[in-house]
């Protein structure tokens, strides 16, 4: 994609105000890339104050799927306001997310600053080389990183989380370590949103099984080792 249609896909007005907020604050200068793009945000990377490199994160506000509400937004619960507060809580929501998950030991970007619909984290790489999708590097030990894939869900789930959209597109390589990103699906595990953390843990198996690893775990038996009954 060309950069003028990035911008014109990402930088609308209250967007770029918001870029602007973040560049006065130190936390962004220039953006650079995107190094990663999908439906409902971009990932560019730049630098701070401190001339750290970093990852900046923008929900795009002309989302014109979203505005079907997806079934993962629908489960959060009802939402109050326009469609571009939706976007900013929708973002809100997935930087707590990641920032319970980063502070209970999971390998995930640091998270740094969320502003309205854009979050600054740490960047996973090195030099301005970012780290690339385990879907696309598979220079890794595939019994090592299931068992701390799966170890990473069973985690989350024990605190009531789910990544709801687990699959090597949101898994990084990052030095032989899988670096979980992209918590926008999360959800608050329950009796309504059980079938995400299934479909997660199915994801991961198929994915093994692809790889030629053998010796994956039931969904069944993930479940009870994470000790989560149904309450109703």
């Amino acid at each position: 994609m060309t950069k003028s249609k990035v911008f014109s896909h990402v930088f609308d007005e209250e967007t770029l105000r918001n870029v602007n907020k973040l560049q006065g604050d130190g936390y962004i200068s220039n953006l650079l890339g995107p190094i990663g793009t999908g439906k409902e945000s971009y990932v560019f990377y730049s630098r701070d104050f401190h001339d750290k490199l970093v990852a900046v994160k923008i929900h795009r506000h002309n989302i014109d799927a979203f505005k079907s509400i997806p079934a993962y937004i629908r489960l959060r619960g009802r939402k109050s306001g326009g469609f571009l507060k939706q976007i900013n809580d929708w973002t809100r929501f997935e930087y707590n997310f990641l920032s319970k998950a980063h502070n209970l030991g999971i390998n995930t970007p640091e998270p740094i600053r969320c502003y309205e619909n854009i979050i600054v984290m740490q960047f996973i790489g090195s030099d301005d080389n970012p780290s690339k999708l385990a879907v696309k590097d598979r220079d890794f030990d595939a019994e090592k990183w299931y068992g701390l894939i799966i170890k990473f869900i069973v985690d989350m789930a024990k605190n009531g989380m789910i990544h709801g959209d687990l699959s090597p597109y949101n898994i990084l390589n990052y030095n032989g370590e899988p670096f979980i990103i992209d918590f926008s699906q999360a959800l608050k595990l329950s009796s309504s949103t059980i079938n995400f953390l299934i479909r997660d843990i199915t994801n991961i198996n198929n994915w093994f099984l692809s790889l030629k690893y053998k010796s994956t775990k039931e969904a069944k038996e993930i479940i009870e080792e994470i000790g989560w009954k149904d309450e109703n």
